[in-house]
């Protein structure tokens, strides 16, 4: 058996590992829109930028339905069950089987708005093509790659078909009348990245063909039942904003909305490797000591928060600045937005390391889930008053207020459970063990 230290420096070397794999990609990810959206806005022109950022939030959905929070439920299961190979492709399948069946009903419920919806039925192939991307977010197992915690394949896939996508894009994309081409290019893109996962996961890690039973595919929905209201609430105000402002306020003004969401989500994913590669691990420290995996935690959420708070006070104080290099002056409109949501990023990140490193480790996941449904019709209820009075500039403002609550509600939560992540007991357990 190996000792306890020498267990603790392994740990430490494949987190660090899979920070550093996910920072590359997400790195990528942050470099990419740089360079392709502010080309896109200016050569497709806001109002048909408008248009491929309406569909692909549309699509988004069916994504969130085909991940049936399987990132979190199926990642902390894998954790859970490193040694044990069996199971490890029983769930493989399980999770595979349903998230290939929730996609055929997604294509089905598409078919039928888009053949009865007039506003869907005008644009029906960008909305077809956009849910190309629905299959590659279904094919791809991420959720497997971080549950055995091996986030450079991750990294490498994706890494790969962005920057091969967004080749294609500087190459072939000149005008407003390459709209489709530009969702198709984006689509197909995420698509292959899927198709490689999934061979990579047979290929490099023999995962066995284990045919699940009833039972199987029972548990899995039911694990990730709570995790998948989670993530449907939490787009109700993390993308359903984009695809009110369209509904509401037109093409244009969600051109401008998206421009400047983009910007922060661009800056939001420079926060999401830390979470992802910290959240396989935390689980596992929590299986060994509940005080070991808060006082990480607690060092977690000052180095995040504080990274994450800079990013904001940046975007807010350069806001005009930003939009102007990027996006030029026809996308002035976007400035005020920016401004809005400036403090997404450290919103963010404190509900980031409180809900999904705290509460879904500690099992907390349907009161995760019932504050993020109240925090989504929240911010619909808000959002749609907002939107029609004031545009682009409601939504943003209806973001804000959202994500504000939510903080303050896992808080309250947090403290009704009573774990305090920096107590004195888990600050010294942190400070012998973690240092």
């Amino acid at each position: 058996m190996q000792p306890l230290s020498e267990r603790d420096g392994g740990a430490r070397r494949r987190l660090t590992e899979n920070i550093l794999s996910l920072y590359v990609l997400q790195g990528l990810n942050y470099v990419i829109p740089l360079i392709v959206l502010p080309y896109l806005v200016r050569v497709l022109g806001v109002e048909r930028y408008g248009l491929v950022a309406f569909s692909q939030s549309f699509a988004q959905y069916f994504t969130i339905l085909t991940d049936y929070g399987f990132n979190f439920s199926a990642t902390r299961s894998i954790a859970k069950r490193s040694d044990e190979t069996t199971s490890i492709s029983r769930l493989f399948f399980s999770v595979l089987f349903i998230k290939l069946g929730l996609m055929v009903l997604g294509a089905i419920i598409l078919l039928l708005i888009v053949g009865i919806v007039p506003r869907f039925h005008q644009n029906s192939a960008f909305f077809l093509v956009a849910y190309l991307a629905v299959v590659g977010n279904t094919l791809f197992p991420v959720w497997y790659f971080q549950g055995i915690e091996k986030m450079r394949y991750i990294s490498g896939i994706v890494g790969t078909t962005r920057l091969v996508g967004a080749a294609a894009l500087l190459i072939f994309v000149h005008g407003p009348g390459d709209a489709l081409l530009t969702l198709t290019i984006q689509s197909l893109a995420l698509m292959s990245g899927g198709i490689a996962g999934l061979w990579i996961a047979f290929k490099r890690f023999h995962v066995g063909f284990a045919w699940p039973t009833a039972d199987d595919l029972r548990s899995t929905l039911a694990e990730g039942w709570h995790l998948f209201l989670s993530t449907a609430a939490l787009s109700l105000y993390t993308n359903t904003n984009v695809f009110l402002v369209g509904i509401f306020a037109g093409n244009l003004e969600a051109g401008y909305f998206s421009a400047a969401e983009k910007l922060i989500r661009a800056v939001q994913g420079l926060i999401n490797p830390i979470i992802q590669a910290i959240f396989p691990h935390m689980n596992s420290l929590a299986l060994r000591s509940r005080s070991l995996a808060l006082s990480f935690a607690s060092k977690a959420f000052i180095w995040v928060s504080a990274f994450a708070m800079a990013c904001s006070l940046f975007i807010f104080l350069l806001a005009g600045r930003i939009v102007e290099l990027g996006f030029g002056n026809s996308a002035g409109r976007s400035i005020p937005i920016l401004r809005w949501i400036a403090l997404l990023p450290f919103l963010g990140a404190i509900s980031s390391v409180l809900g999904v490193l705290i509460m879904i480790t500690f099992g907390l996941d349907k009161q995760f889930s019932k504050i993020l449904i109240f925090a989504g019709i929240f911010n619909v209820t808000l959002a749609i008053p907002f939107i029609r009075a004031y545009g682009a500039n409601g939504a943003g403002a209806a973001v804000l207020f959202t994500e504000v609550i939510v903080v303050l509600a896992i808080i309250f939560v947090l403290r009704q459970q009573k774990i305090y992540i920096f107590n004195s007991e888990n600050v010294s357990v942190g400070t012998r063990t973690l240092s």
